[in-house]
């Protein structure tokens, strides 16, 4: 795809008048596919929501990403729905984020309905991510379309009330509730499992695969599955393969681990990936986990990275010209690795991860560092 960065609203389909400027995030990493995106609000009717108290039965939002071999029909869609542009504005702003920025982003996807004759690829595998507590699946928008121009079918999850806002289809908006103390964080923790293994098992539902992933799964088969999480994601990717078995291996970006899984422990694949100076000498849960992981197993530390290196924020700000501009408090968070380079980073080791897992079976990608990128460092 080649569309421009800068485009008038008239193309957009908006007012003919004045000229826009819009930045597109682009696909990063060694891809082969165009992408399309989907999104969906998924019920658990069998489930109530612990976090809402008025008895209402579980709802989730959803995201989904899939290859296109060959597209015809290239589109700009936005970032974000309209609601959600606007609170993460606001919650940027903050940082030294100038207002607007979320409205200005957009990804460069694949109209898939108008392709959909052309998407049939029943056999790629699937990976299912979840984000940072107080975090929108949508953060991680970028980088879940440069892993599906991988080849993967992708599907993130918004957790409501555990994401600092959840945007339904029918205008129902869910900001996040205040989940500080052990209590509350073990029950976020144990509703995100339940939520991810309730999406799993919609897999085999025809008519929700069709919804996020028009033309591509075909009967109840559910494609071999593994599942990437940061943050509080990550420790949630560990619980879920403890309580659904057929998913094959997980990756933890940044996450400290909780639960039952620190003592079962997990017998297949699993890697750690962390910031600087977050490996298992300085997180005692990693320290706990380590020897309880009996597959295949690594741990890598990324120099010059912070907690949400591990997500769209710092392409966005390089993106958008920001990244030596914001406030210097901002390395605490983002880190100091440029952010183009950060994300391609991020898609290498996760695809290098999913391929071994989902598909080659090799860990060569995996094994003595990747000499592009000598930020990352094997710890074990």
């Amino acid at each position: 795809m080649a569309l421009r960065a800068t485009l008038l609203l008239a193309f957009l389909g908006l007012s003919p008048s004045p000229v826009v400027s819009i930045a597109v995030l682009p696909v990063v990493g060694s891809h082969r596919f165009d992408v399309a995106t989907t999104s969906a609000s998924l019920t658990d009717s069998g489930r109530l929501d612990p976090f809402a108290n008025d008895g209402r039965v579980r709802s989730i939002m959803v995201s989904g990403f899939y290859p296109v071999p060959a597209c015809h029909h290239e589109r700009l869609k936005p970032y974000m729905p309209p609601a959600t542009t606007t609170f993460q504005d606001d919650k940027f702003a903050a940082y030294g984020l100038p207002n607007g920025s979320f409205q200005s982003l957009y990804l460069e996807t694949c109209n898939g309905s108008a392709n959909r004759s052309l998407c049939s690829s029943s056999s790629l595998p699937l990976v299912l991510f979840s984000g940072a507590l107080g975090t929108s699946r949508l953060l991680y928008n970028s980088m879940l379309q440069s892993v599906a121009a991988a080849g993967y079918l992708v599907i993130s999850i918004d957790h409501p009330y555990d994401a600092d806002i959840v945007e339904f289809p029918n205008g129902t908006i869910i900001t996040g509730a205040e989940i500080s103390s052990d209590a509350e964080v073990k029950l976020a923790l144990t509703t995100r499992t339940e939520d991810i293994a309730f999406l799993h098992r919609q897999i085999a539902n025809a008519s929700i695969t069709d919804k996020l992933f028009p033309g591509h799964l075909h009967g109840h088969r559910v494609p071999k599955t593994a599942i990437v999480g940061h943050s509080l994601g990550g420790a949630a990717a560990a619980a879920t393969m403890l309580q659904v078995p057929s998913i094959r291996g997980g990756l933890n970006l940044d996450g400290t681990m909780f639960g039952p899984v620190l003592t079962a422990g997990l017998d297949r694949p699993f890697m750690l990936m962390g910031h600087e100076n977050k490996t298992q000498e300085t997180d005692p849960s990693w320290k706990a986990i380590w020897p309880q992981l009996r597959g295949w197993k690594k741990e890598f530390e990324v120099r010059g990275t912070a907690h949400y290196s591990f997500s769209d924020l710092p392409l966005i700000t390089s993106v958008l010209d920001l990244q030596n501009k914001l406030q210097p408090e901002i390395e605490q968070v983002l880190g100091t690795v440029e952010g183009r380079r950060m994300m391609k980073l991020t898609v290498t080791y996760v695809t290098a991860f999913l391929d071994m897992v989902l598909k080659s079976g090799s860990e060569v990608m995996l094994i003595g560092g990747n000499g592009e990128f000598p930020e990352v460092a094997e710890v074990a």
